[in-house]
């Protein structure tokens, strides 16, 4: 049976946030909209054809909606430019494998929301930097191109964060950008050569400072970054990124109430002793969706939007009948990647698994979306899932997780600093 590809998941949401006790009065703080996403994995046209090796990539990958990844990137700007936050936070994995032509062809619609007034902040995701896979792709074949590494990928983004921090870290690309007079973001880069997927010693102590002097400031911090704070599923090595733990005693001993991350591609949110991560599913992948934060008051909201594809097709005039209902087509292509390519496991019929089958596209969906209030309608007495619940394979343990999400939803959020 087929087992989950790499976790793919969907966007979401981002942050302000006044200031707590101790600090000035949440009253005093302005009220600020941010709109968070992660996971683009953009490809420059240039790098593809879109021919039979491309497909097998995309094939032998996880959902991402790559044959559609222009489009959704454009319609995804064209809602940032229309709501005009006072921030885009972009949680890594900008491009599809880390080629500078990629993130070149990507700086470029950038820097028309810099035009117009919106900063971008973005960090680095772990398809950004060293990356091997850097290709083009002509036909049947691929060619090596150029890869960004930390160097490289500093100065093609010195302008959309780094350029305008308060304090860039040493031994990183990690850096604190005053959103306003009273809320600075602490961005943390934690895909470097030598740390990958972790935050350093170095690091950890310049997070500190920076911390500190928010602090004797008076000024809120909020942080983002591409890799996971707390365990969010299954699976964690490799998601939950290194002293994690050091940094999240660090973030409630300074009072910092919300960490943003993409990375599993899933919307979920979590809150561990009063901390609360914010993982954003991924804008290419079903269904498409983002965050959208706003603050003021002492109190944050955070609810995912969906991309409304349709609407784009019509201000660009594409006629494409794919765009009248993209969700469902990526939702399709989603079910792809979760169907069987090894038989029928050993502890269900022919039959069983069948519904089994669909049961889990169906589970899968609504999991990526960060959605599960309406999916126990599917199997109200359980029976499906009892099916499942007999194997100890990966997927039967995936969906074993799930389930433990009925009910729930992690598409909006709500603080309040008065508690």
């Amino acid at each position: 049976m087929k087992r989950i590809a790499a976790y793919g998941f969907v966007l979401a949401l981002l942050l302000t946030l006044c200031p707590l006790s101790g600090r000035a009065e949440a009253s005093d703080a302005p009220h600020c909209r941010v709109m968070v996403a992660s996971d683009l994995h953009y490809i420059a046209p240039a790098l593809t054809d879109g021919g039979a090796y491309y497909q097998r990539v995309l094939n032998s990958g996880d959902s991402k909606f790559m044959p559609y990844v222009e489009e959704i990137t454009d319609a995804f700007f064209e809602d940032v430019l229309a709501e005009r936050p006072e921030a885009l936070i972009l949680t890594g994995d900008l491009s599809f494998n880390g080629a500078i032509e990629s993130h070149e062809a990507l700086i470029e619609k950038l820097r028309t929301l810099e035009a117009a007034g919106i900063p971008v902040l973005v960090t680095t995701g772990n398809h950004d930097v060293y990356n091997s896979n850097a290709a083009r792709y002509r036909g049947d074949s691929f060619s090596h191109v150029p890869a960004a590494d930390t160097e490289s990928f500093a100065a093609l983004y010195a302008d959309f964060g780094p350029g305008e921090a308060l304090s860039v870290d040493g031994d990183s690309l990690s850096y604190v950008y005053p959103l306003n007079e009273s809320t600075w973001v602490l961005v943390l880069d934690l895909n470097t050569a030598h740390d990958f997927c972790s935050l350093s010693a170095d690091s950890l102590r310049w997070a500190e400072k920076q911390l500190k002097a928010a602090q004797k400031s008076g000024v809120q911090v909020l942080a983002a970054g591409h890799q996971n704070l707390f365990q969010h599923s299954i699976f964690r090595a490799g998601y939950v990124f290194g002293r994690s733990e050091q940094l999240s005693a660090l973030f409630r001993e300074y009072e910092v109430p919300l960490y943003l991350s993409g990375h599993l591609h899933i919307q979920h949110i979590q809150t561990e002793d009063g901390l609360t991560e914010i993982c954003s599913s991924a804008l290419c992948s079903y269904p498409c969706q983002y965050g959208l934060l706003t603050a003021g008051n002492g109190a944050i909201h955070y609810e995912a939007r969906q991309l409304d594809m349709a609407a784009w097709a019509e201000r660009n005039g594409r006629s494409d009948t794919i765009f009248q209902d993209f969700q469902a087509a990526a939702g399709r292509y989603m079910d792809v990647h979760f169907s069987s390519d090894g038989g029928i496991p050993d502890y269900a019929t022919a039959e069983e698994y069948d519904v089994m089958l669909t049961y889990l596209k169906a589970l899968n969906r609504a999991y990526f979306a960060g959605d599960l209030r309406e999916i126990q309608a599917l199997d109200p007495d359980r029976t499906i899932a009892g099916f499942w619940d007999r194997g100890g394979d990966l997927t039967a343990l995936y969906v074993r997780s799930v389930l433990k999400e009925l009910g729930q939803t992690h598409t909006f959020w709500d603080y309040s600093m008065k508690g």
